[in-house]
């Protein structure tokens, strides 16, 4: 008996038709296979385009910040602009190579820094041919890039800052004088409800004090004040000079071995360079040629009745001891200004960052007394007395602690142009 082939579900076999199916499927995947491999590529194109942009902008803004004293955040001699184009360069990206074009605009002219002095504009764009994908056409795809960066001397604007995180009387103001501190606030550090102190019968006035502690932040147990504004719970500021490198003594002239030490009548005119044993000086007349007179010891110290000249200067203090000091005190008159360019323009005297060797600024009744520049004691204690009348005694304090006294008047104004700057090299956009 013959046994029957059952019937196939479906009617009769189609010879081939998997086979299209796959020929069909296999031409998809393969166009978005070519797709994602020239779409992976562009974006990492597009992402070396960027850092060459970064970098190229910053190089530019590294620039400015060097220049910063004679051009002021522009580019009159192009070299800002060369310094990106051969920053792109050296990333891959010549201007006008291989259909590329960077473009340096100083300043921007486009975006929220556009016409913006101290910034810089770096547009990069290029394109890539088709490799995978070029069954769907053969023409170049473009990408682009585009950074903008600034460069130049920031300002700290802060008239006096106490750095002390925690201490009790950070600022303390006594005396039965008045102290007038202009152009810009106060900040003091500590988190004590007691950060500042008005224990005499005396007025410091400013255009506005920030203070860490709260609620109040601040008293007066001998009758003084505080003048102005004062806002509490404020957020602590970092050393803003942190940055900024001790003078090496290795590149100075060694001008003394021994403390040098001045009394009687007489002028003596000094140079710059390092005094081994520090600088005394309690007679006479001393002129300070500009520069750095680096103090290796002994500390620098003014009374009797020395007068002290000095235009453009900077007064670094290396103590050995609490002992060794920067003391300027006595009788005679004091003429000083700091230095007006390069990495310490603005700072008058430098202690150590790392020294507790108090530092004392005072002026008496009698004496004229005219300095300008920053006061910088990082972990000192600086003391400010002025006894005369509208003494001028510095245009910036920022010390651990700070201690103002006296019973005279005396003004404390912060500009620009008389403080330091902090470095400021960064991307905007």
């Amino acid at each position: 008996m013959k046994l029957r082939t059952p019937a196939r579900c479906g009617g009769p076999r189609r010879k081939g038709t998997v086979v299209v199916v796959v020929a069909v499927s296999l031409i998809a995947i393969l166009a978005i296979v070519a797709l994602s491999l020239d779409g992976g590529m562009l974006l990492d194109k597009r992402r070396q385009a960027y850092s060459a942009s970064d970098a190229a902008a910053l190089a530019a803004a590294n620039d400015m910040y060097a220049n910063w004293w004679a051009n002021k955040g522009t580019d009159p001699n192009g070299t800002a602009k060369a310094a990106a184009l051969a920053t792109a360069k050296a990333n891959g990206y010549e201007h006008g190579v291989d259909d590329c074009t960077v473009t340096v605009n100083i300043p921007p002219q486009s975006g929220p820094f556009k016409g913006q002095t101290c910034h810089t504009e770096v547009i990069i764009s290029h394109s890539q041919p088709q490799y995978f994908s070029r069954v769907f056409g053969s023409d170049k795809v473009s990408y682009g890039a585009r950074s903008v960066s600034r460069g130049r001397r920031g300002g700290i604007s802060n008239a006096i800052i106490c750095l002390d995180p925690v201490g009790k009387g950070a600022l303390n103001a006594g005396g039965n004088g008045g102290i007038t501190v202009q152009g810009a606030p106060i900040q003091v550090n500590s988190n004590s409800n007691e950060a500042m102190i008005a224990n005499g019968n005396g007025t410091m006035t400013a255009d506005k004090f920030l203070v860490g502690g709260g609620p109040i932040g601040y008293t007066t147990p001998g009758g003084g004040s505080f003048t102005g504004p004062i806002v509490t719970y404020s957020e602590p500021i970092p050393d803003p000079l942190a940055s900024v490198p001790p003078p090496d003594p290795s590149k100075l002239v060694v001008q003394r071995t021994h403390k040098l030490q001045k009394s009687g009548n007489g002028t003596l005119n000094l140079q710059p360079g390092v005094y081994q044993g520090g600088i005394s000086i309690t007679g006479g007349t001393v002129n300070l040629a500009p520069g750095i007179y680096y103090m290796d010891g002994g500390g620098f110290s003014l009374g009797g009745q020395g007068a002290l000249y000095g235009e453009g200067v900077l007064i670094y203090n290396a103590p050995q001891s609490t002992s060794d000091k920067i003391d300027i005190a006595g009788q005679g008159t004091v003429v000083l200004s700091p230095m007006t360019t390069g990495p310490y323009q603005g700072i008058l005297l430098f202690q150590e960052r790392t020294a507790t060797a108090p530092v004392n600024i005072s002026g008496s009744a009698d004496a004229i007394m005219s300095i300008t520049g920053t006061f910088y004691a990082a972990s000192a204690a600086l003391s400010v007395s002025g006894n005369g009348t509208q003494q001028t005694i510095g245009s910036q304090y920022i010390s651990y602690d700070l201690v103002l006294s006296g019973n005279g008047t005396y003004n404390c104004t912060w500009k620009p142009d008389l403080t330091p700057g902090t470095r400021e090299i960064l991307l905007v956009e």
